[in-house]
């Protein structure tokens, strides 16, 4: 039994060598629960417990007792060996104190022991170097900019956050709807001052409605006032026009009524219905004299045109010719107005042989390559005659000069040539005469105005142009620059005197058609260079004559730092002499002065008889009158 017992107890002994070993290297917790047989009897204890084997042998004794001292919970078994045991061994086991657990408290930030395993830390010291309360983080409340705790604030102190947590600026931005100033965090001004500086309503604009002639606003409206646009916002005076295919008048912006009854009491066709007379001067004549057959169209519409048969020929507004046998001649003539209509009439004259007559009277034809110069500029007198023995030039010129022929002139002041043609026998002399106008080159602007008619045959430009009513007027308008300056913004200006109408598409500069302004608001004609010089031709019509038998039209010129010059024509309503002045002798003469004295006669009556404020014309008339005689009165003392 001592053998078996002392066995027992070295393995009991070693087995409790090994199990401390492992629990101590904390390899195998699991084991903590695990009962010590000392004694082959296992009591069940809880993790706390200790267990104690006492061995005991007395030297040499001859049996030896084991006691195991447990917790109190546990019961003591003594076993006693036999006396022989000398030594007694004591094993003590305890539970170690890395077994125990624990846990962090975040309420209190304190370690708490927890169940073996199941705390976070395995010992007391990392607990606590881990279980500290967080930094508290806070962010910036933007609204009520007051600093608020977030776990992913910017801000890891209260009072670096509150530092930071300030309002900014406040900024104002302008209500356009009300015109006040509001807060706004990302408005453009900085201030309350500014803001209500600027926030105030735009200036009502407004425009004008020209379908209803009434204002209304406008953002970008050209008046700033209500009370302004209205003054303007009127309805235009309607004007019109009279349509003289249809006789209708029709608005017209720029028509020459501003109501619609004048325009329609003068737009009827049946009032201007085409009238046409003519008469013959002299309507007693003498063979191989010259009579004139003269026509009188009144009414219609538009530009004449004339078919002369019989009698007499030609398309102009008078015929011209002379007879070799006595007797009654009958001119026939049909005018043609712009619309097709035509009036018909015929007009006699009695030609009676006479002694001396000359069968074949000289005839002449002078005339100038121009009627306007500068100084010192040439140009080229021309002249063509028939039935002519020979002619002799006077005033500007002198000599012989043969019957036909040409001749250069350079004049330097305004000179009048003169060409008097012999006929053969007693056919005696034809003259006529052509002026040229020189212009100074030491003035910088310079205007020669000049005319013709054309109707009558005339090619030479003059300063008096003697017409009958319908007869077509060219007038000529020189414009030149001196020899020290260019003229710039060179405008021209013929307004025409009532008793002639301008014609539409006549006005020509070098042959070139011009716009039809000279006679209204001017013709621009540019800039006109040193020495240089620009002719400006346009026709007119002449109507009825008025009180006045003479009309004089004033052209005006301007240019820029020029000042302004001018220049005129004189339009003489009367007998059309023709191109030259034929002398026949006494006989002649006296039949003209008696013709042009019933003329005069007849004028005089019809004046007084029908114009209250005859006195005038009457005075006029025996002016005329008395330089008629005076000029037979000098042509007898030169026979």
């Amino acid at each position: 039994m001592t053998i078996i017992n002392s066995q027992k107890m070295k393995k009991t002994l070693i087995f409790s060598l090994l199990l401390s070993g492992i629990l101590l290297f904390n390899i195998m917790p699991f084991f903590a629960e695990a009962a010590i047989l000392v004694t082959g009897t296992r009591e069940s204890h809880d993790a706390s417990y200790v267990s104690v084997a006492v061995v005991d042998r007395p030297p040499h004794c001859a049996d030896c007792t084991t006691t195991t001292t447990r917790p109190p919970h546990c019961t003591t078994t003594t076993t006693t060996r036999p006396p022989h045991c000398t030594t007694t061994t004591t094993t003590s086991t305890t539970r170690p104190p890395y077994c125990q657990t624990y846990n962090c408290n975040i309420n209190t930030w304190q370690c708490v022991e927890a169940p073996c395993g199941t705390g976070q830390y395995s010992s007391l010291t990392s607990c606590q170097a881990n279980c500290k309360a967080p930094i508290t983080r806070y962010s910036c409340n933007t609204n009520t900019w007051q600093c608020v705790v977030n776990p992913y604030g910017p801000y890891t102190s209260l009072s670096s956050c509150q530092t930071n947590c300030i309002s900014p600026i406040t900024r104002y931005s302008c209500n356009t709807n009300t015109w006040q100033c509001v807060i706004d965090s990302v408005g453009p001004y900085t201030s309350l001052s500014t803001c209500q500086a600027n926030c105030k309503a735009p200036i009502t604009r407004y425009s004008c409605n020209t379908n209803t002639w009434q204002c209304y606003q406008d953002t970008y409206g050209p008046y700033t006032s209500l009370n302004s646009c209205q003054n303007d916002c009127k309805a235009p005076v309607t004007r019109y026009s009279c349509n003289t295919n249809t006789w209708q008048c029709y608005q017209d912006t720029y028509g020459p009524y501003t109501s619609l009854n004048s325009c329609q009491n003068d737009c009827q066709s049946s009032v201007i219905s085409l009238n046409v007379s003519c008469y013959a001067s002299p309507s007693s004549a003498q063979t191989y004299q010259t009579i004139t057959f003269y026509s009188n169209v009144s009414g219609g519409t538009g530009n004449y045109s004339y078919s002369w048969s019989g009698s007499a020929s030609g398309n102009q507004s008078y015929s011209q010719r002379s007879f070799s046998n006595p007797g009654s001649y009958t001119a026939f003539l049909t005018v043609y107005d712009s619309q097709g209509r035509s009036a018909n009439t015929s007009c006699s004259t009695y030609v009676s042989s006479g002694s001396n007559q000359c069968p074949n009277p000289p005839t002449i034809n002078l005339w100038a390559d121009k009627y306007s110069v500068q100084q010192g500029e040439t140009t080229y007198l021309r002249w063509t005659s028939s039935n002519a023995n020979y002619c002799v030039a006077s005033n500007g010129w002198s000599n012989n000069k043969s019957t036909s022929g040409i001749e250069t002139i350079s004049p330097i002041s305004n000179t009048t040539y003169t060409l008097t043609c012999y006929g053969y026998g007693n056919c005696g002399s034809i003259s006529q005469s052509v002026t040229i106008y020189t212009a100074t080159t030491q003035t910088g602007l310079n205007l020669t105005k000049l005319g013709r008619n054309l109707s009558g045959g005339s090619r030479v430009y003059s300063k008096v142009i003697q017409v009958l009513e319908n007869d077509i007027i060219e007038f000529h308008l020189t414009v030149s620059a001196g020899n020290n300056v260019d003229l710039y913004n060179v405008i021209v200006k013929d307004p025409l005197p009532s008793v002639l109408t301008y014609m539409p598409g006549t006005t020509k500069i070098g042959g070139v058609t011009q716009p039809d302004t000279i006679t209204t608001t001017g013709l621009s004609l540019g800039t006109i260079y040193q020495n240089t010089s620009k002719v400006i031709t346009f026709q007119a019509r002449s109507g009825p004559s008025s009180v006045y038998l003479s009309h004089t039209n004033t052209a005006e010129a301007t240019a820029n730092n020029q000042n302004k010059v001018t220049d005129s024509a004189t339009v003489t309503y009367g007998l059309v002499a023709g191109a030259a002045t034929v002398k026949t002798g006494v006989n002649n003469s006296l039949l003209i002065s008696f013709t042009l004295s019933l003329m005069i006669a007849f004028a005089i009556w019809c004046y007084l008889r029908f114009n209250p404020s005859g006195q005038l014309a009457l005075a006029t008339i025996e002016r005329k009158t008395r330089d008629s005689y005076l000029a037979l009165a000098r042509y007898r003392n030169r026979k």
